[in-house]
């Protein structure tokens, strides 16, 4: 969700956004998936971030989302891909951990209609917390998640290289996607990924850069 907030807001693009989507209406709006985010555009129903940042592009072309160079921007879509498909799981399988789901469970109680908060923590490890284990992540212990978290922390370090931004002096569909990912991991209920992340001053100036392009 904050991958797409935050690319509208650096486009300048007005919209509402609603935080709570109740389970039948997402049903109805995104019966193919069943997930969140979910855009409309008119009366046309977008899910998918990476599928509503392409339309977003479309929308309004300036500023862009994606780099003019081929070469680039394939590097920028792979490393969106990345953050979505992988850097995504290493969050939720520390937030899912023995250690931290009782913060989790309390972050996301607000989600679960009033009348079933009673039921909340069976409700969530099914919909939710059993996904880091299904994809795989979460059947790692936690001292080797968090290790290699730190590598592919470092790797973004090493990927940033000189520029800015990934791979560019503007953000891109891959700052979005990990600035979302990351703030994530700043929520509470991870403060591993926030202490790994902090550690890495690039990564925390990078950070300051992608707030000072959305709020401009």
């Amino acid at each position: 969700m904050t991958k797409v907030k935050a690319a509208t807001a650096y486009k300048r693009l007005p919209f509402t956004h609603r935080e709570y989507v109740g389970v039948a209406e997402l049903r109805k709006l995104n019966p193919q998936t069943g997930k969140i985010p979910i855009a409309l555009f008119g009366d046309e129903v977008l899910f998918d971030s990476s599928l509503i940042l392409r339309r977003l592009d479309a929308e309004q072309p300036s500023p862009p989302l994606i780099a003019e160079d081929p070469a680039t921007a394939a590097r920028q879509y792979l490393l969106e891909d990345w953050s979505d498909e992988s850097l995504y799981w290493y969050v939720q399988a520390l937030r899912w951990s023995d250690k931290n789901e009782p913060l989790t469970l309390a972050e996301n109680r607000k989600f679960v209609p009033a009348p079933f908060r009673l039921f909340a923590k069976p409700i969530l490890r099914r919909l939710v917390g059993k996904q880091p284990q299904a994809q795989g992540l979460g059947r790692l212990p936690d001292e080797m998640l968090i290790a290699e978290l730190a590598l592919r922390l470092d790797n973004l370090v090493t990927l940033l290289a000189q520029d800015p931004f990934f791979y560019a002096d503007k953000p891109s569909v891959a700052d979005f996607a990990i600035y979302g990912v990351s703030t994530t991991g700043f929520s509470g209920a991870t403060p591993e990924f926030a202490e790994a992340f902090t550690s890495r001053p690039a990564l925390v100036e990078w950070r300051s850069r992608m707030d000072a392009a959305i709020s401009c």
